[in-house]
């Protein structure tokens, strides 16, 4: 009697177990079948094959034999010619760029000025911490030592600028060589 509930028990939970309004896969099929159906279509879809040179739309002012290229800044059609040259306009590209003498002199006058600064800099930290200076004289020393950190900086900043400018016009960087070591770069 007792196997003979336990196995009515067992048929019931299964039964009770599996979902009592399963889809079937046809259902699921015939519900998308239909729900495509319903999807409204393209009308007609156009590429350029589809498109003869005659059909294509003129802007106003040219005829269909000029090669015409709308210029965003002009706001008007312009020649290919005159495209280039309006992007090219303020360029700076190695042909227009200052000859080679100019890069090196003043890359040079860069590096000495900053040396120059670190120096000066160096000489006055020595002035700052020499206990036998007097306390006047020290506290000027903290001050010039202030405003030489700070033209330091503003030549390492002037000088990532010259490397920045330099990157960007392609010029070679053996026109800037030797590059002076920057305390705003991390060390490699």
């Amino acid at each position: 009697m007792k196997l003979l509930v336990r196995t009515v028990c067992t048929v019931v939970v299964i039964a009770a177990a599996q979902p009592a309004f399963a889809q079937s896969l046809g259902d699921v099929a015939r519900q998308e079948e239909a729900r495509r159906a319903s999807v409204a279509r393209a009308v007609k879809t156009l590429s350029n094959a589809d498109l003869s040179p005659s059909e294509i739309a003129q802007p106003a002012g040219t005829t269909p034999e000029e090669s015409c290229y709308v210029s965003r800044s002009k706001g008007r059609c312009v020649s290919a010619e005159e495209l280039v040259a309006v992007s090219n306009a303020g360029v700076t590209t190695r042909a227009n760029a200052p000859f080679e003498p100019n890069w090196r002199s003043e890359a040079q006058s860069l590096r000495s000025q900053l040396e120059a600064a670190r120096l000066g800099g160096a000489v006055l930290e020595g002035t700052v911490a020499d206990e036998e200076r007097s306390p006047a004289e020290r506290k000027a020393a903290e001050k010039a030592l202030a405003a030489s950190r700070q033209a330091i900086a503003n030549f390492e900043r002037q000088w990532e600028k010259l490397e920045r400018t330099a990157m960007n016009q392609h010029i070679p960087r053996e026109w800037i060589e030797p590059v002076p070591t920057l305390s705003t770069r991390n060390p490699q």
